[in-house]
């Protein structure tokens, strides 16, 4: 506990790498890596302000200050000024006009109305160290007379990835205390006994430290998806410890005696098969082409086991301790008990397992009447919702990870609004071999490729090799003859300047020219429509150049962008994979545990409605599927799994004893039903504070649990009964017979149908 407590005082917060969420052994990915071997990282920030225009003074204050501080170099590899761009578009070897400069920026690094940004690119010290970069820009601009931090915005890959850490830290500070807070109370409203709620929320309370603990002694981070993973296995094991402590008061209830060890023989099996099930199912988000997906089910699955162990192991003695009896045996050995057990009278008629009330018997008469239109209707929103589930999409764009009225997104809405487009399409047009006759045809290639692109309404600015040269003239004579020649001589006599600026890469006989398209970070296109709208200008501007006598480049398409399209994919793919993944995993243990292949099919259908109802409601309601909503589905199979295991245990044990189906059900909705809503309500309730988020995909993981879990438990409570009663559940337990092998089956369910006489 001193290792937990120390290491949950001392959360490190820290998101993924960027290169870490794109989706592994995707040529999209190596294309990108190829990309930024070539041309250089594409880790930036944006600073601008209101009123940053090129005459601006606050721009050059700015500029000189950063550079003047130690820690600039160590942070960042260079500053571009915008002011410094067009002066030097306005002298030799270019001699632009200033108008005519400012205009081949406009959409880049100047907005139409003048406003400009300062470009800062960063080291990877700078990228590793987000926060400490993100202080010394906003600490510059305190500097600044008539800026300050209030008034500086800022874009870029690495201000996306600290904002996301910044709310990942506000998360775990101001939710995840409330969340306890509110199980507790819950629980305390459940049990309406404190010794009980002391004994629950101890063992839910180490499970939860104990998963912080392993994430921080592996020397990995807490980011934003890994937030809510100790609330999951607090919840979990807060379920397995409700159902053991639901088994403890009714053992209590019997005899008024130490009831630990009976009650951990009673759910020791439902909390061991559910433990697996549940880790199983987090176990398949493995499979995840996303690191940080991968690393959540590995955490989750292995924490949840770890937890689970501790809760068997400490569960009777604990119980037994708190509510008064002193140890776990008498001072007998344990050798001499267990016999004691075995012969021991059971227990009292209606006391160990309260007889079912009037609603109860009504409910289940109803269930055996209409059970058949029950599982009908099942199937039918089972296909429904199936249907909508491929009309779900994704969306991976920053500014769908915060509420609209949050600094982050306003700050982006206001640089497309004032300067261009953040987001960006890297074309690649690669011609195999160059000489000194053909760089005027490449300049050409290129300035009709910009051009094409400039008319493209998805496309908000433009930034080549064109942006620096006049237009080439087709003309012949003797004036375009001179004004080609000098256009030549001026890229020959700048290619490594070029190079240096990221706009050409050279490798032996081959060059590769970047063209950087500009387009929408907010707009309510996808990244992959916006690529493919860019690829089309691209394909049509190409097509025309064998007519005109223009060699055909190799063209390839690259950027964080069409990456991050191919993430979207990749999610959606992952959320099939890993949710089947889970069901082949988890449905063999569902067999197993029903003693039947066909039996354990049935009984899955109640465990899988929930997932399709909610990611088949998202699809008919048209909203997008984020990273979060992955782990959602696999978690949520094995969460429905827990409630059903105990359901059909205590349903097959009261059918092994010799109960009929209904007196069954009856039996066990009286004997399961309250854990099953007490670990729903606190669960539920644990979840609450984190739909209050400021990050969205945490808001998305609350609200998706929160009615999975809900959808669950109405499952279990009204289709699975169905299922069992129907004809189509005949083979669930029906054929085993009695065992009392057990030297605690006196205080078993079977030992007490026995003795009922059943």
């Amino acid at each position: 506990m001193p290792f937990g407590i120390w290491a949950a005082v001392h959360i490190p917060i820290g998101s993924a790498d960027v290169h870490q969420w794109l989706p592994e052994g995707q040529p999209a990915r190596q294309r990108y890596e190829d990309f930024i071997r070539r041309f250089g990282s594409d880790q930036v920030l944006m600073a601008s302000w209101e009123g940053a225009t090129l005459d601006d003074p606050r721009l050059e204050e700015y500029e000189k200050t950063i550079q003047q501080r130690p820690e600039f170099e160590l942070y960042f590899d260079k500053i571009v000024s915008p002011r410094d761009i067009v002066q030097s578009m306005e002298e030799p070897p270019w001699q632009l006009a200033r108008n005519e400069a400012s205009d081949r920026l406009r959409g880049v690094l100047i907005g139409r109305s003048d406003t400009t940004a300062l470009l800062l690119s960063v080291s990877d010290q700078g990228v590793a160290q987000q926060r400490q970069t993100i202080d010394l820009v906003r600490s510059v601009a305190d500097q600044v007379p008539g800026l300050g931090r209030e008034k500086l915005r800022l874009v870029g890959t690495v201000y996306e990835s600290f904002a996301v850490d910044e709310a990942a830290e506000a998360s775990l500070k101001q939710l995840v205390l409330p969340s306890t807070v509110l199980g507790l109370m819950l629980c305390w409203f459940c049990f309406g006994r404190l010794r009980s709620v002391f004994v629950v929320m101890l063992l839910a309370g180490i499970g939860q430290i104990v998963m912080v603990a392993m994430v921080y002694y592996s020397g990995y981070r807490f980011s934003a998806v890994l937030i809510v993973l100790p609330t999951l296995v607090f919840m979990l094991t807060l379920s397995g410890a409700v159902h053991l402590m639901n088994y403890f008061l009714e053992h209590r209830a019997s005899d008024g005696g130490p009831s630990g060890l009976a009650a951990f023989a009673t759910g020791w099996r439902p909390c061991t098969l559910s433990s697996l099930t549940t880790a199983l199912g987090m176990a398949s988000l493995v499979t995840s082409q996303l690191f940080p997906v991968r690393q959540f089910g590995f955490f989750a699955a292995l924490g949840l086991l770890v937890a689970t162990v501790i809760l068997l192991v400490a569960f009777p003695a604990l119980s037994d301790w708190v509510f008064g009896f002193k140890k776990l045996f008498p001072k007998s050995s344990p050798e001499k008990l267990l016999p004691a057990l075995a012969d021991a009278p059971p227990p009292p008629t209606g006391r160990w397992m309260s007889i079912p009330n009037g609603w109860i018997r009504s409910y289940a008469n109803l269930q055996s009447r209409f059970a058949v239109p029950i599982v009908i209707c099942g199937f039918l929103i089972l296909v429904f919702m199936c249907v909508g589930l491929s009309q779900l999409r994704s969306s991976t764009k920053f500014c769908d990870m915060f509420p609209e009225n949050h600094r982050t997104h306003t700050d982006m809405t206001w640089f497309e609004n004032e300067i261009g487009p953040i987001a960006s399409v890297e074309i690649l047009l690669r011609f195999p071999d160059t000489n000194s006759g053909n760089i005027l045809d490449h300049a050409r290639v290129i300035q009709r490729v910009s051009n094409q692109l400039k008319v493209n309404d998805d496309v908000g600015g433009v930034l080549s090799l064109s942006a620096f040269l006049p237009k080439i003239p087709d003309a012949k004579g003797v004036r375009a003859t001179t004004l080609r020649s000098i256009i030549r001589n001026r890229i020959e006599e700048n290619t490594d300047r070029l190079t240096r600026d990221g706009l050409l890469y050279r490798s032996g006989t081959q060059w590769v020219w970047r063209v950087m398209a500009k387009v929408s970070a907010i707009s309510d296109k996808s990244y992959g429509e916006l690529t493919s709208s860019v690829s089309q200008s691209v394909a049509t501007c190409l097509a025309e150049l064998g007519s005109a006598g223009l060699p055909t480049p190799e063209v390839e398409t690259t950027g964080l962008s069409p990456v991050m399209h191919e993430t979207q994919v990749t999610i959606l793919s992952d959320l099939g994979s890993s949710f089947l993944s889970a069901f082949l995993l988890i449905t063999p243990m569902m067999m197993i545990t029903v003693r039947s292949f066909l039996g354990g099919l049935w009984v899955m259908i109640p465990n899988v409605l929930p997932v399709t109802i909610a990611f088949g409601c998202m699809g008919w309601m048209g909203w997008s599927l984020d990273i979060a909503g992955i782990l959602t589905a696999s978690i949520a199979l094995g969460i429905a799994v827990d409630d059903t295991l105990h359901f059909v245990c205590w349903y097959a044990a009261e059918r092994r004893g010799g109960c009929m189906p209904k007196e069954a059900i009856e039996r066990t909705l009286s004997g399961c039903c309250p854990a099953m809503i007490h670990t729903t309500l606190i669960s539920c309730g644990a979840m609450v504070p984190f739909l209050f988020a400021g990050f969205v995909p945490t808001q998305q993981f609350a609200i998706l649990m929160v009615c999975m879990l809900c959808l669950a438990l109405l499952c279990d409570l009204i289709l699975l009964p169905a299922i069992l009663l129907s004809p189509i559940g005949r083979s669930i337990a029906a054929s085993a017979s009695p065992k009392n092998t057990n030297v605690l089956a006196p205080y078993s369910r079977d030992g007490y149908c026995a003795a009922k006489g059943s």
